[in-house]
């Protein structure tokens, strides 16, 4: 699989990671905790969630919240544990059983080849009740999607069915269902079709930096990284209080080794206008990843060991920072 279709794939998880809804009944006490938590602030929030779901232990909001962090720790065993008390709670909570199937999805990405059939059941029957309970959750549905696409057939997966859950989505809602056509196109490896859909969202949507920045990658993994970084540069010049803008230009300085300088410029000043990046937006541990990657491009070693390392010492799970550490020679 192409790290195109890679990166597209995994948008429904990493995204659900960063961004979560809360229940409509939301605890209002719990506020400090979610800051916490979209801040990404992850052992404050599990200390914050752990206290409050021990002094409130009829509470579904406590339990789900407690649950998210945990999963964002990446400790989905414990996250299911309190995610199933959450649902428990509040059984006609579409969220709690989403949160739920996420949770249970993570372990059976990781189960061995005889545990993965039965997880793969429990996530499809979680992720139906919650749509059951809702039709419109989004989330749940490209959840669905993302189950059909990647599950083997005697798993339940089906192009056929991955293709009906799309068309509800778009139908719902023209955005994501857009951002799921990407992905469609971008898993076939049919490039014309993947352009075609990459230049429709960044055209229908060019206020919004996801479909920007997917179509910039796209651009530069094939080759015409000049038209990358012009396409992030007509965003920015519309939306010039978005910091993310900065870390895009300096991602593609990193990945295509062109305009070093102005690449390092940009993520410097990401790191500097955004100390605690909102939900959504590239965390401080990937803007110093990139800027590894650039002292990489620049053969300067040191400086880039320098900051792989501090990536890794702001966030332990970033993979890409860690692999490119271990490469580093």
């Amino acid at each position: 699989m192409d790290s195109m279709t890679m990166r597209l794939l995994s948008f429904a998880f990493s995204a659900a990671l960063a961004v979560a809804r809360p229940l409509p009944a939301q605890t209002a006490d719990l506020g400090a905790g979610i800051a916490l938590y979209n801040a990404r602030r992850w052992s404050e929030a599990d200390a914050f969630f752990a206290s409050a779901a021990k002094a409130q232990p009829r509470s579904a909001d406590a339990a789900l919240w407690y649950g998210k962090t945990l999963l964002a720790e990446d400790r989905a065993d414990d996250a299911e544990d309190w995610l199933s008390k959450a649902a428990t709670l509040a059984p006609r909570s579409s969220e709690c059983q989403l949160w739920l199937a996420r949770a249970i999805g993570v372990q059976a990405q990781r189960a061995n080849i005889l545990r993965q059939p039965f997880l793969a059941r429990r996530v499809k029957t979680t992720v139906d009740r919650a749509i059951e309970l809702d039709a419109d959750n989004i989330d749940a549905r490209e959840l669905r999607w993302q189950f059909y696409v990647m599950a083997p057939g005697v798993m339940g997966g089906s192009d056929e069915k991955a293709r009906v859950e799309a068309a509800e989505i778009l139908r719902r809602n023209p955005y994501r269902g857009g951002m799921i056509a990407v992905n469609a196109a971008g898993r076939t490896k049919d490039k014309a079709a993947a352009e075609r859909a990459l230049r429709s969202m960044a055209t229908e949507f060019p206020d919004s930096l996801a479909p920007v920045s997917s179509f910039a990658a796209w651009l530069a993994d094939n080759g015409r990284v000049p038209e990358a970084f012009a396409l992030v540069e007509t965003y920015q010049k519309r939306r010039p209080a978005d910091p993310s803008a900065l870390y895009q230009i300096g991602r593609l300085a990193a990945v295509s080794g062109q305009q070093l300088d102005r690449g390092e410029e940009a993520l410097r000043r990401y790191l500097k206008l955004a100390p605690t990046p909102g939900p959504g937006a590239p965390s401080l541990s990937n803007a110093h990843f990139r800027l590894g990657g650039i002292a990489e491009r620049r053969g300067d070693k040191a400086a880039a060991r320098a900051a792989y390392e501090l990536a890794l010492s702001l966030d332990p799970r970033n993979g890409q920072a860690r692999r490119a550490l271990g490469a580093l020679k």
